[in-house]
């Protein structure tokens, strides 16, 4: 919340609002990207609710995260039963 405002959670400003300030503040940039969305023709409302990679314009998948080549899901699980080896 505080990004979109260019604000510091030190600054006095930040640290003046209260949970419902922040509430109010994330349901109104809500609906304003609802009345952006409306603005638009079918088409191009469908494009941009989709996942696109800023850097390309590719659809991305609905993951969250990436995947870490380096990660072992077996020393995982043991690790995860106390196995240390």
């Amino acid at each position: 919340m505080l990004r979109a405002f260019g604000a510091l959670p030190t600054e006095a400003r930040a640290r003046q609002m209260r949970d419902r300030d922040y509430l109010w503040c994330l349901t109104h940039m809500v609906l304003d990207r609802e009345e952006e969305l409306e603005r638009l023709c079918p088409s191009c409302r469908a494009q941009s609710q989709q996942g696109l990679c800023p850097g390309c314009g590719r659809p991305i998948a609905a993951v969250e995260g990436g995947v870490n080549p380096n990660f072992d899901l077996q020393r995982f699980a043991a690790l995860g039963k106390g196995e240390t080896k």
